[in-house]
């Protein structure tokens, strides 16, 4: 068990972050061990046919027998938006003192020929086989379990939300505690240092750092899983029409790149008011966002209307 101590100043602030780059280091144990990951026997399923072609003499080094990952592998996130890219950089950059004590820490061992850059090639290689066919999705489950805590807190406080994360997480009167993540148990401090709280697809109790005294970070299993691979046709354009409306539906089927109002009222030689209006209806219901270009705003879908129109985000 890990117990985290969280003042009043703790508690306030607390904030949640997705990690690329955690759950593909921490998918590497679904692949080990899939009957412990029921929920994500679809991606599994899937990714067979490619596993046999990845660099498991780097790969079999980051996740040991009981499950542990070696600390620099998952570096905190610091936002619901972090880059893959910009995670990669940071394992990157680990010091060589760091990497090789940490590597022992997990394996009891460092095997010679093991570096650092190997381990970047090799995550570069898992990312594009294992994981980069199925981020949207996995994003998409992701970002809505942390919009939902966000409700609770707002609603209901830091204590309910906490208690709400997982069976094996309970908090109480300053004491955040996590079971089923440890062999030998231990209590620390955040003290001013943030607790990040992160989803994450691969950790089916919670998944907490290897390192005692790591700067605080908990990984606890999202909402909605238990659907996330369910094999759904895209609806048809008729049936979308039918939903949404049609103009709304021919909307979404022309934003395979980013367009202004102007240019989709060209398109579907109606005024730009009339266009204006569909893209404010789809922009409050989640299914376009807008981004400014200098004097210009663009409109995109969201991934919600990727997965509901079965499309590529540009």
């Amino acid at each position: 068990m890990l117990t985290y101590e969280l003042t009043s100043r703790d508690l306030a602030e607390v904030r949640f972050a997705v990690s690329p780059v955690a759950e593909m280091v921490l998918s590497l144990r679904a692949l080990r061990e899939p009957g412990r990951f029921p929920l994500q026997l679809g991606w599994i399923r899937a990714v067979q046919p490619r596993v046999a072609e990845l660099d498991w003499d780097v790969l079999r080094w980051l996740v040991n027998d009981t499950m542990g990952s070696p600390d620099f592998l998952t570096p905190r996130p610091t936002s619901p938006l972090t880059q893959l890219a910009d995670e990669l950089q940071v394992i990157a950059n680990v010091d060589r003192e760091t990497f090789e004590r940490q590597v022992v820490a997990v394996n009891g061992e460092l095997p010679p020929d093991l570096t650092i850059d190997k381990v970047i090639e090799a995550l570069h290689q898992y990312w594009d086989a294992m994981m980069a066919p199925y981020w949207d999705r996995m994003r998409t489950l992701l970002s809505a379990d942390i919009s939902y805590r966000g409700h609770v807190l707002t609603q209901h406080g830091t204590g309910a939300m906490l208690n709400g994360l997982a069976p094996a997480i309970t908090y109480a009167d300053g004491l955040l505690k996590v079971d089923r993540v440890a062999a030998v148990s231990r209590t620390e401090a955040v003290d001013g240092r943030g607790l990040v709280l992160q989803p994450s697809l691969f950790g089916p109790h919670a998944v907490i750092p290897f390192d005692p005294g790591a700067d605080p970070i908990l990984g606890y299993p999202p909402r909605g899983q238990a659907n996330l691979w369910s094999v759904v046709e895209p609806p048809s354009q008729q049936d979308l029409a039918q939903l949404i409306g049609t103009p709304r539906a021919h909307i979404l089927e022309l934003l395979t790149h980013p367009r202004t109002t102007t240019d989709l009222a060209g398109e579907l030689k109606v005024t730009p008011s009339a266009v204006s209006q569909h893209l404010q209806l789809l922009r409050r219901t989640g299914l376009v966002e807008p981004q400014r270009t200098g004097k210009q705003v663009l409109y995109r879908p969201t991934e919600l209307a990727a997965l509901l129109t079965g499309a590529e985000l540009a």
